[in-house]
């Protein structure tokens, strides 16, 4: 699990330090405001470092000139720059970019890196791990990915797509085999509400997705609503073991395409599989999400989940951060206020 992440001129943020929940975390703020590239970020120092654990297992052991071009090349492909300079905060002059990475229980894990303005490909590990977060790091992008699955890993590998990694990564993760026997069985509880949602299960068959509906029969996942493709997708990286216990889930704006009441559903979802054990990131600039998640988090059978909810305002001098245990230590703020400002007007013309 990603536990800290200190970050100085790094595109949007001029100083900012990050503690995250090993449970739940909820990244809150409005467009422009950092929360994606937060989310992002996170991702990069997790799946890269996992990369190399694998690479490590593998019987190689990468050298530090590897490790910086590999991180390097990882920033480049998932925030999609033109170089790794252009993720330095803009301004007059040369800029040194730093960012630190922390993991929970794994301290030997945790890197520093820096670069510049000028930098093009590689960074500086200013500090080089000693060893790598060898668990899953899953990222859920805006668009769903399983009606574009067949054929994309392919096709990304051949071909120059101006299409960030995530979903390449997404991908490859979707490809892995159902679990079977006592471990599938580990994970009925958590796919039961996202199925009864679907009426149905997700299912690959010759590398293409299908939702199967009992009565109803099979559909083809072009046909499906968007909003259930993104659920389904979950239900799929449930159901393979890739969303396990010590795994980390990253979802930007999981409340894309989804009405209300499955808006509850997946926060409900979100919370369970941090209770199983998988850590949670969730950018949203949702109240109803937000607040959904914090009325979750303090029910007494999650009250072992731990949880933060990070506001993000953008400003002249970069993006503002405040953190807090609920959402009502972190608002009203300046992303929700059209909002909460909405709903005041429209219960002022229905009295």
């Amino acid at each position: 699990m990603i536990s800290q992440l200190k970050v100085k001129n790094f595109t949007i943020f001029r100083d900012a330090n990050f503690d995250f929940a090993d449970g739940v975390n909820v990244i809150i703020g409005s467009n422009g405001a950092g929360k994606s590239h937060l989310l992002k970020l996170a991702y990069t120092a997790a799946k890269w470092s996992q990369e190399m654990a694998l690479k490590e297992k593998g019987g190689t052991r990468p050298d530090k000139a590897t490790l910086q071009k590999e991180l390097g090349g990882k920033l480049v492909r998932v925030f999609r720059p033109e170089s790794v300079g252009r993720l330095s905060r803009r301004g007059v002059g040369v800029r040194k970019t730093e960012v630190e990475a922390s993991f929970k229980n794994q301290s030997k894990a945790g890197f520093r890196i820096s670069f510049s303005t000028k930098s093009t490909t590689d960074v500086i590990l200013e500090k080089v791990p000693d060893e790598f977060f060898g668990d899953e790091a899953v990222f859920f992008p805006t668009k769903e990915m399983l009606s574009m699955f067949p054929g994309f890993t392919g096709l990304y590998r051949d071909r120059e797509m101006s299409i960030d990694e995530t979903y390449f990564d997404l991908c490859l993760a979707l490809e892995k085999p159902l679990l079977k026997g006592r471990r599938f069985d580990e994970v009925k509880t958590l796919l039961a509400p996202v199925e009864q949602i679907l009426q149905g299960d997700i299912r690959n068959e010759n590398g293409r997705f299908y939702l199967v509906q009992e009565g109803a029969g099979k559909f083809e996942i072009p046909l499906v609503a968007e909003g259930f493709r993104k659920l389904g997708a979950v239900a799929y990286l449930l159901a393979n073991g890739t969303l396990a216990s010590q795994s980390i889930l990253f979802w930007d704006e999981p409340e894309t395409n989804l009405n209300p009441a499955y808006m509850a559903k997946v926060a409900e979802l979100l919370v369970a599989i941090a209770r199983n054990g998988t850590q949670v990131f969730a950018a949203t600039h949702s109240l109803f999400i937000m607040r959904e998640l914090s009325m979750l988090l303090g029910k007494t059978e999650n009250k072992e989940v731990s949880r933060c909810f990070i506001a993000l305002e953008k400003t002249n001098h970069g993006a503002v951060a405040k953190s807090g245990a609920s959402a009502e230590e972190v608002e009203p703020i300046t992303a929700l206020d059209s909002e909460i400002e909405q709903s005041q007007r429209y219960m002022e013309l229905h009295r």
